[in-house]
């Protein structure tokens, strides 16, 4: 069963409790055919499913047909993050998208340059409504944009590729202390320079040894 809605607490929960381990289950996306945060450019998608499996994630032309999912806080109005969605299903030529807060949720249809409003419940009735859901985007129902569109219309723009050389974040944490934190970021960061790359190195350690060291050796 779907969790309370009204429990949810922020951005991450319903991300996690909704969409991961709730509706892409019952739509039939399995873990190899959907991304989380997915960048195409200046666009960064919360979520992007695909109809077959897509290993190693690329997207183009050729691709099979995707379903983007863009959740918000449940705090948040879906009203403003409307034209962002527009512009994420027109730029990437996607049949629809999800967008939902947990406590509202709503199907978006991709018409042409603008998006109609398809269905759309409160958080709690979408067990209730989930055939609904799974005949408009469920894997298995998924439909591509109607061939009576301009072909044109229908293909992915060129320049709308995942960079390949966006900036890669590393995080390494641990509760306990001695463990090797401060060693394993500062050797990664000299090996990584090495290989040409430019690296920040974001020291949130109380004890700040990273910051102590880089400044030593500076």
């Amino acid at each position: 069963m779907i969790p309370d809605p009204s429990l949810f607490r922020n951005e991450t929960e319903v991300e996690s409790k909704l969409i991961v381990h709730y509706l892409l289950p019952k739509l039939g996306y399995p873990p190899n055919t959907w991304y989380q945060e997915v960048a195409f450019g200046n666009i960064r998608l919360d979520f992007m499913a695909f109809t077959a499996t897509v290993m190693p994630f690329t997207w183009d032309s050729s691709s099979p047909l995707n379903l983007i999912i863009e959740a918000k806080s449940p705090r948040e109005n879906l009203d403003r993050h409307v034209p962002r969605l527009r512009t994420y299903l027109t730029s990437l030529k996607s049949p629809y998208g999800i967008l939902t807060n947990g406590k509202d949720f709503r199907i978006y249809e991709r018409d042409g340059s603008k998006i109609d409003l398809c269905f759309q419940c409160s958080g709690s009735e979408i067990n209730a409504n989930l055939e609904k859901i799974k005949f408009l985007v469920g894997r298995e129902s998924l439909k591509p944009v109607p061939s009576s569109r301009k072909k044109s219309e229908i293909q992915p723009e060129k320049n709308l590729t995942a960079r390949k050389n966006r900036m890669k974040i590393i995080a390494v944490y641990h509760n306990k202390g001695g463990v090797g934190k401060t060693t394993t970021v500062v050797n990664l960061a000299a090996a990584l320079q090495k290989q040409g790359k430019r690296i920040l190195i974001v020291d949130l350690d109380s004890q700040a040894n990273t910051t102590s060291q880089y400044r030593t050796k500076t």
